[in-house]
């Protein structure tokens, strides 16, 4: 389970790199709003979810696992990266088709990805450190 948890973080981060790239292609270009955007952050979240219960259930069947600040910090933050994610793909979602643009995405998945690297290097700078 913890080698499963651990190569997740590659796609996950390649798909919210794909959906922040496509989102600057689509906010810099002025195109119109299309629903490749929509299923890319779609994906993004999915993924950081999929990765979420993942890691709860590698912490819960684990009984000699320590929970230390590093940990805590690693899962705060993947957890904020959902929020953010999931707020911005609601965001979209409630307004009508044409009135949906990439901008909220640029700065959402932007957000939401940068928590992700930082998850990512908190847990391991504790593993090295």
């Amino acid at each position: 389970m913890s080698t499963l948890h651990s190569w997740l973080r590659i796609p996950v981060f390649l798909l919210g790199l794909l959906a922040l790239g496509f989102a600057l292609w689509g906010a810099l270009g002025k195109r119109p709003y299309e629903k490749r955007m929509w299923d890319l952050a779609s994906a993004f979240t999915f993924s950081l979810y999929l990765q979420i219960v993942i890691g709860f259930l590698l912490i819960f069947s684990t009984t000699n696992r320590s929970f230390d600040r590093s940990l805590g910090l690693h899962m705060i933050l993947t957890m904020v990266a959902v929020a953010v994610s999931q707020t911005t793909y609601n965001a979209n979602r409630r307004r009508p088709r044409e009135a949906r643009s990439y901008s909220i995405h640029v700065w959402g998945v932007g957000a939401a990805l940068a928590l992700v690297v930082g998850s990512i290097v908190v847990i391991k700078v504790s593993a090295v450190g």
